[in-house]
């Protein structure tokens, strides 16, 4: 443990903090992106199946397909964050 903080210190603040403006506003944008990329995600299902989900999950409290598309939307955000990183 004592080696590891040495270690930090010896590289400066920078490295013990590991947070720059570089790192930060690529997280930003990689969100954005994977944000973006779930809107597109609902926009696709919502035109493939001819459903209007506002209307089945909000107004006809569809709890099934709120599931489905739940565990859909959580299967291809995984698949956005692992393109993501690679």
């Amino acid at each position: 443990m004592h080696a590891l903080a040495v270690a930090a210190m010896a590289q400066g603040p920078r490295a013990a903090s590991g947070l720059d403006v570089a790192s930060l506003a690529s997280t930003v944008a990689y969100a954005v992106l994977g944000v973006l990329l779930l809107m597109v995600f609902a926009w696709v299902i919502n035109t493939i199946f001819k459903l209007d989900l506002r209307r089945e999950l909000i107004e006809d409290q569809n709890i099934g397909l709120g599931l489905a598309f739940a565990g859909t939307a959580i299967a291809i955000a995984i698949i956005i964050a692992a393109t993501i990183v690679s």
